[in-house]
């Protein structure tokens, strides 16, 4: 069965139990309003793109073939639980009565329970019967192999030496992912591979004996049916970044229509302190290696690494203004990546984003450091809460350390947690310089 025709089946099915539970609830309610009506009609439109979004973002509609199918149960049962939690606390603002219309709520629940038995049904059936498309992958090897690929068409097999000869099968976007199996060896030329699929949207896969290594560093999915191990770059369902997507504008927002009048305090300083342009725009790289143009106060004198080149802040930097001297120690000079952060280019937490000459040195320096480049860059970061600013390589190693603990263990609560301590480390001063 192709995946359009899978899909096409399975959104088929919901939207007609969805549409039945809403039926059947009207029925039940004492609402004296014909059921065919437009009010009804409507309302039953209304609520069934609610609900389709919440399964869409809950990642509900993935193939048969990438799920365990009690975990997609499980996730089923979030979102309807979710999503009546949701309709009852609507209806409580906008007053529908729902204590008069008392058989809405029950019936809808239990006619949405049949929703579940449909899913395992179905899901049940097209993992049991239909053949699900085969992901067509590379096969990277240093000894080890197995026989057979479950759910894989083998379209080559190479060494890992020879990784940098495929360009062309990558190139033409011929594979759905690649397989990574090892005897443990040649580590270096792993996290290479790993780092280099990481900027794409290619799934990587990798063998037993690779478990201790991936399990250091990622975040990971048993394959059903497979010895293989998923490794999982973006922890967030597609609900979790719109809900951190949505804060981010707010939050933003709301910072810069509080915080205006010290912005143009601020501004007025710096224009008396030193000749030179309020802000200082940089080049930095984002999400997916993205290059945008970053916003800050200028907090140094102008042209400050005219005969310097690229090169990081240190501790008493003389080329640090009197109003920058001020602005550092509490972050103030951060503050307009909150346009980025609308804009679209940074989130409010994230690895703090580096320049471009920054990051292809510290590509062929550091193992995994692309690995950062799969979220988008942020204001403030694990790394920045618990560690001072760059000052060599180990700094950046360190702090690589903290960026992928992060990224292995986003959720909203993480991003909150790190924005309470992130006040707190400004108001200590801690980091700056």
């Amino acid at each position: 069965m192709s995946r359009k025709i899978e899909l096409f089946l399975t959104l088929i099915g919901d939207i007609s139990f969805l549409s039945l539970a809403f039926f059947v609830s009207w029925k039940s309610a004492v609402i004296y309003v014909p059921i065919m009506s437009w009010k009804s009609i409507l309302g039953n439109s209304i609520l069934l793109l609610f609900w389709l979004f919440l399964f869409q973002s809950s990642d509900l509609y993935l193939s048969r073939n990438r799920i365990q199918l009690m975990d997609d149960v499980f996730k089923l049962f979030k979102a309807l639980c979710l999503g009546v939690t949701i309709i009852i606390a609507l209806a409580y603002f906008i007053h529908i009565d729902f204590v008069r219309a008392r058989g809405f709520i029950p019936s809808y629940i239990i006619t949405l329970t049949s929703l579940i038995i449909w899913r395992l049904f179905w899901r049940g059936i097209v993992g049991e019967y239909f053949k699900p498309r085969q992901g067509k992958v590379l096969i990277f090897q240093n000894g080890d192999s197995q026989e057979h690929y479950n759910n894989f068409k083998v379209i080559k097999k190479s060494t890992i030496d020879e990784f940098h000869k495929l360009s062309d099968i990558l190139r033409n976007d011929e594979i759905d992912g690649i397989v990574i199996e090892s005897n443990g060896k040649q580590q270096e030329q792993i996290f290479n591979i790993i780092s280099k699929f990481a900027e794409t949207n290619y799934e990587i896969f990798v063998s037993p004996k690779l478990y201790p290594l991936v399990y250091q560093y990622f975040l990971v999915h048993k394959v059903a049916d497979s010895a293989l191990l998923k490794i999982i770059f973006h922890p967030l369902s597609s609900w979790d970044r719109f809900l951190k997507r949505t804060m981010d504008i707010v939050l933003s927002t709301l910072t810069l229509l509080i915080l205006s009048p010290i912005l143009q305090i601020i501004t007025l300083f710096i224009k008396i302190d030193t000749p030179g342009p309020v802000f200082y725009k940089q080049k930095r790289v984002g999400f997916r290696g993205k290059i945008f143009v970053l916003y800050k106060f200028r907090s140094m004198i102008s042209d400050a690494e005219k005969h310097t080149g690229p090169i990081w802040a240190e501790k008493n930097d003389k080329r640090i203004t009197h109003v920058g001297g001020i602005l550092r120690p509490f972050r103030l000079d951060e503050l307009p990546q909150l346009i980025n952060v609308l804009k679209g280019d940074m989130s409010f937490v994230g690895p703090r984003p580096e320049r471009p000459h920054f990051v292809a040195d510290l590509k062929k320096k550091i193992p995994l450091y692309n690995l950062r480049l799969n979220v988008h860059p942020g204001v403030t970061g694990l790394a920045q809460v618990r560690h001072a600013y760059d000052r060599s390589l180990e700094d950046v190693k360190k702090k690589l350390e903290y960026d992928l603990e992060y990224i292995n263990n986003m959720s909203l609560r993480l991003d909150l947690k790190i924005f309470m301590k992130t006040i707190l480390t400004v108001l200590k001063k801690q980091g700056a310089h």
